[in-house]
This record gives C-alpha cells, structure tokens and sequence, in this order.
C-alpha cells in the first residue's frame, strides 16, 4: 500500500518562515513562539479543558489519548519535528475530550490560540501556510484510516515500526499498542514475528 510522504511539518514551517514577504510579520511570529521544557509526564490539556496553544516540538516526545471506560487509547503519538494540540478544542476553543501528556522531557516552541488566529488573519502568506499544514494533517490522518482499513494486526505493526517516524523503543509498548487498535499482548506477540533489530538501546 502506497502511503504518502512522511513530512515533519515544523521543518517545512520553520524554512517557509524564512521567505515571508514581511519582515513584520517574521518578526511577530517569531516573537509569539515561547520555547520551554516540559518535564516527562506533564499533562498540557485535560479532560473538559480548551487546547489554548500549538505545540511545535524542537525535541522529545507527546501523546494524546482518551478514555474508554477504565482503560487510555493512545490517538496521536508525535515526536520532534511535528506541531500538536488537541485539534477540535484548539480551533473551535470548545473542552477537550482528550488529554494532551508528554512521555519525554520535551522541548516546545507554543503558539497561543489568539497569536494563531492573529497571525493568519492579518497575514496572507501565513493564512496559506495554515492551509498548507492542515492539508498535511489531513494527508496523515487519512494514511492512518488506509493502514486500519487495509492491513492486518500484524501488518500494522509492521508498517509503524518501519517508519522514519516509529517511536518503537523511545515509549513503552502499551502506548503503541493502543494507538494500532491493539492489546500489548498482542503486540509483544506479533513483534517476535516482524523482521527488525530487537535489542533495546
């Protein structure tokens, strides 16, 4: 199954910054950014709060999951290179029905929800290039449909931990497990079967 490219997109956004028509524009973006460490294990958005930022991760390691009944389920798992929130609640500043953790200390460049409605509003290129990432994500979002629509348990397991992007050895398996519609049995199972290094670093 042919799957698109896999693009970080704060690569691409942070090269595109470099070509924008205004300098003042450049300039309050950069200014809007706040870079900070988020120690492991710190919850940014919870249950039946607003997404207020985007995160754009410079290093470490993000989830996003939600309940069903006792058990998490891993939605989203992003690591550097890649912008995150909790979409429905970020744009539409509505509560969230997912939370928002890290699994790594994790370096962030955040952008309020007001810097970003600001920026796209008063600033065409940056408007177009919102437009550019939310392509991306549907890009993405619609990859990982085709591989639970098409493959196999197995299969799945295969094709995440072959990707440049696999966090395969950085998070307990658990979290990859319930983020491929799996139990962690099953994919400590399935790993003896799948060709790759196994040893841990």
């Amino acid at each position: 199954m042919q799957l698109s490219e896999d693009i970080k997109p704060l690569h691409h956004l942070l090269e595109a910054s470099k070509f924008m028509v205004s300098d003042e524009i450049r300039e309050k973006f950069q200014q809007n950014l706040k870079r900070f460490m988020i120690p492991k294990g710190r919850v940014l958005v919870d249950l039946g709060q607003v997404s207020p930022s985007l995160y754009f991760i410079e290093k470490g390691v993000m989830r996003t999951y939600y309940l069903r009944g006792s058990e998490d389920i891993t939605s989203l798992l992003v690591s550097e290179g890649d912008i995150v929130c909790i979409a429905e609640s970020f744009l539409l500043q509505k509560l969230s029905n997912e939370v928002l953790e890290t699994l790594e200390d994790t370096t962030v460049y955040a952008l309020s929800y007001d810097s970003y409605r600001k920026l796209v509003e008063e600033d065409a290129y940056m408007g177009k290039l919102a437009v550019k990432l939310l392509e991306q994500h549907l890009i993405n979002f619609t990859d990982k449909v085709k591989v639970f629509k098409y493959l196999s348990v197995e299969e799945r397991i295969a094709h995440y931990i072959s990707q440049p992007s696999s966090l395969f050895r950085r998070i307990p398996d658990h979290y990859i497990a319930t983020y491929l519609g799996t139990t962690p049995a099953t994919f400590s199972r399935c790993l003896k079967t799948v060709p790759f290094e196994k040893s841990r670093p």
